[in-house]
């Protein structure tokens, strides 16, 4: 198995937040592994965007 890893950033719009599982789990379905998030908000902390680093092991 290699050591080396493939790695995507992600980043889902906040009204679409109610799929954020969903998204992860086709992405964990693959084989890719989320191994950072972070949340950008507005000046008044309301969510805009949901970003995710995901890693994946190459063969």
């Amino acid at each position: 198995m290699s050591d080396q890893w493939e790695y995507r950033f992600v980043s889902i719009p906040a009204p679409e937040d109610e799929h954020v599982n969903e998204i992860l789990a086709d992405w964990g379905a693959q084989g890719w592994e989320a191994v950072n998030h972070a949340v950008a908000t507005d000046h008044h902390g309301i969510p805009m965007y949901y970003s995710f680093l995901f890693k994946h092991r190459l063969a």
